[in-house]
Order: structure tokens, then sequence, then C-alpha cells
């Protein structure tokens, strides 16, 4: 007999893929530099170097200055991860176009949370931030930066072509200006021959002057230096000795001083007798030097200065004899 029973059918069990190997295999196959295998391929590209995040930046940055040893002191707070080993203090002069940021603290990182330092004190201002590193030498990010205004406790550089004339009127001292950063200059003079007054020196912010009260037929040893606003003052120039000459023979008489046209016009009466030519010297308001800025011959008791200074512009003109010495000064003043 036949059994007409359907056997009923078997429960198939769910089949389980590996999708991790499959995976880790075309991963595999599609990185560069590892064949199906995951071995290194010789001659495959090299494949890239991970990136790994530094320490996070440190806060609670902040800075003093001390005025008596021109020292700044950086403090910040301590990093609490584990890997952070130190720190490294970065310094910069402020403002647009300053040179790059230059590591203050040294080559190894600093294990404290502070550091003193030396900044210049030159009166300008310095900005301050601290990196943390961990044990792999990865820097962290800047943190807030911090600035300080050292004091100005740096000299100028000294004057330099310190000249002298001796003339009827006075010394004239000339010299050239350093480079930087300077308010004024104070001349001394030998205080056995000719003491100023103000402990022996005289200021003016021109690079020339003509000590008006020099005395007549005495050398005198002058000198000159710089001084900032701060009142940090250069070494002096090597000195000068000059001697004012006695005046020769008459004043010239001045008839009269007018601005025609712009140009300065100056008469005066030809004196025949000793007088060979005339020295003209001229001096701008506010200018504590005499130039000596024409020398017409006698017959002509007229001289024209076609660009006089702006304002109040200041003559005095000299006979001059044949052996070159000058009478005592005319003055008059014109204003264009």
């Amino acid at each position: 007999m036949i059994d007409s029973a359907v056997p009923s059918p078997r429960r198939s069990r769910p089949r389980r893929l590996r999708i991790a190997a499959v995976t880790a295999a075309v991963a595999a196959a599609l990185t560069p530099g590892l064949g199906l295998t995951g071995a290194a391929d010789a001659h495959a590209a090299p494949s890239s170097v991970a990136v790994t995040a530094g320490p996070s930046a440190p806060t609670g940055t902040d800075v003093t200055y001390e005025l008596d040893s021109f020292t700044a002191t950086i403090t910040w707070f301590g990093n609490a991860r584990k890997n952070v080993t130190g720190y490294r203090v970065f310094r910069r002069p402020a403002g647009e176009g300053a040179p790059p940021a230059e590591v203050i603290s040294g080559d190894a990182p600093l294990t404290a949370t502070s550091f003193t330092d030396h900044p210049p004190a030159d009166g300008a201002t310095y900005a301050y931030w601290v990196r943390a590193v961990d044990r792999a030498g990865h820097e962290s990010s800047d943190s807030a930066a911090v600035y300080v205004s050292t004091a100005d406790a740096t000299a100028p550089e000294a004057p330099t072509s310190l000249t002298a004339q001796g003339t009827t009127a006075g010394n004239t001292l000339r010299w050239t200006a350093p480079p930087g950063d300077w308010d004024h200059f104070e001349i001394s003079s030998d205080p056995d021959t000719r003491p100023y007054p103000d402990e022996g020196a005289t200021t003016t912010s021109f690079t020339a002057h003509t000590d008006l009260s020099a005395p007549t037929g005495v050398s005198v040893s002058y000198s000159v230096r710089a001084v900032d606003a701060a009142g940090n003052a250069s070494a002096y120039t090597e000195t000068v000795t000059v001697t004012r000459p006695e005046p020769v023979g008459p004043t010239p008489a001045l008839v009269e001083s007018q601005v025609i046209d712009g140009a300065a016009h100056l008469w005066w009466d030809v004196n025949s007798e000793m007088t060979n030519y005339y020295h003209v010297y001229r001096r701008s308001p506010g200018e504590q030097a005499w130039t000596l800025v024409g020398t017409p011959y006698a017959p002509s008791g007229s001289w024209v200065d076609p660009q006089p200074l702006f304002g109040y512009t200041n003559y005095y003109i000299v006979n001059v004899d044949d052996a070159g010495r000058e009478s005592a000064p005319a003055r008059t003043s014109v204003q264009p």
C-alpha cells in the first residue's frame, strides 16, 4: 500500500554570510599598498599616515611686567591631560608687519606653568602666548595672547659728523642725527671755557646750533648727544674746538629790507675803505644756527634771496676784508 501522505518539508536553517571577512578582503584590495591578503605590496604606493590630534591649548594666560627689573612673567593654567609633558612660550612684537614669533622658553618644554622673560626695554608692546606639548611632541594650538608694554630704557645712538665754525655772530655747530628714536639733542661745552646753564648743557631739536654768547678770542670745545622721549641719552660725540673771532672793521649800515614778488631784497651802504665783499647769513624762525647764503661783492650794496624761508626770516650782513676777516653783524628780518 502506498502512503499518499505528503511529507512535511524540513525547516531550513538561515545561512549566515561572513560579511566581516568579505569586507576586510575588499578593503584590503582597495587600500594602496595592500593585496587581498593584507600583506604590504612593495611596488604599490605607501599608505597615508593617520593624523594624531595634539593636546588642547592652555587657558588662563596672563602676564605681569616689573618696571624695576624690566621682566615679564607669563602664567597659565596647566593642562589636565596625562599625556601633556610641558609647554612652550612664544613672543612677538605687536602690530602689523612685525617679525615672526620666536620660542623664548628654550628647546625643552617647560614643566612649570609660568615663565619669566626679559623683553627688550625699548618702549614697544609685545605679545605672548603658550602651547602645550604631549609625549609624542605634538603641539596644541595657541593660547589666547596677552600683551605687555615695556619700559623704554634703550638709549639712542650717538650723533655723528659734528663740525664747528667760528663767526663774529657766534660759534655754529652742525651734526648728523642718528637713526631711530630720538627726541632732542644736548650740547655740552668745556666748562672751563664756556659753561652752559642747566648743568653744562643746552638743548635743541635741530641738527645745528649757534652759540651766540660764546666769548671772542677763546677756544671752546663742544660735544653733542641725542636724548629720547624717555630721557635715555646716547654717548657724546667726539669734541670739536673752535674760536669765535674778534670783529674787524665797521659794521655794515643797513638801509632797507623788504619782500618783492616773493623774494627778499636787502640793501646797505657800501664801505669802500676796507670791504672786499660781504657775507650774508640767514636763519629761519625756530632754528638756532646761521647759514651762509650769499657772498656779494662790495660795489653792489644789495643782495636778493629768491626763496626766503617761510615766516619771519632773519638775516645778518658782515663786511669781509682781504684776509677774510668779518666785521660785527648788522641784523634784519623779513616776512615773505
